[in-house]
């Protein structure tokens, strides 16, 4: 089955209304939580393909030290919506939420560079 572009678009804008006034919380391969970081109001871009981009997120201070490698997008009552990978920009396979630098630090300002949901799988 695939859903087309349309469709895609309506689902992605969705999922954008329901993370309004939410966050994500971002943890390292333990599960130790890095860093919260608040959606930006609104939090997403119109969506375009299937997916939306999240407008630039408000700075966030780090929790904990460690290098992010999983996230959970959590709605504004604080209901778990959906989860990825997190990383570093430049990683190989790119992770779904990039950041500026490898590591958080613990009280530091966390700076996301990208976060992505897309509705349709591309593959090459």
């Amino acid at each position: 089955m695939q859903i087309e572009v349309a469709a895609a678009n309506i689902l992605a804008a969705a999922m954008a209304n329901l993370l309004a006034g939410g966050r994500v919380r971002v943890r390292d391969a333990d599960g130790t939580s890095l860093a919260d970081c608040d959606f930006a109001a609104p939090p997403f871009a119109a969506p375009q393909d299937g997916a939306i981009a999240a407008h630039p997120f408000k700075p966030a201070r780090g929790l904990a030290d460690g290098r992010p490698a999983g996230f959970t997008a959590y709605d504004a009552a604080g209901k778990a919506v959906f989860s990825g990978t997190a990383g570093h920009k430049d990683d190989d396979p790119p992770p779904e939420m990039k950041f500026k630098t490898r590591m958080i630090v613990e009280d530091a300002d966390v700076l996301v560079e990208s976060f992505i949901f897309s509705v349709i799988r591309k593959t090459q």
